[in-house]
């Protein structure tokens, strides 16, 4: 019987993503590139996207709600 190999933490994430945006891959391989493993990042990723409803595809809605991220990002690095 062969072995089943785990997923890494990366993986997990990724596929998450990918069900999160429907399994469009042009918009899953625009958020695993925000994403970049950082889980900050997905996390805020996320809860953009359940923001971003109102977008008609999962493209769009994934480009607002890394657009949306990003903003939100600055509250980490500056320090507030």
């Amino acid at each position: 019987m062969s072995e089943i190999t785990e997923m890494t933490d990366v993986q997990q994430m990724n596929l998450e993503i990918l069900r999160l945006v429907m399994s469009d891959t042009a918009a899953a391989e625009k958020a695993i590139g925000f994403v970049g493993g950082n889980r900050l990042n997905f996390e805020l990723f996320k809860d953009q996207y359940q923001l971003a409803g109102a977008e008609t595809t999962p493209l769009s809605r994934t480009e607002k709600a890394i657009r949306e991220a990003k903003e939100a990002l600055t509250l980490f690095s500056t320090g507030v």
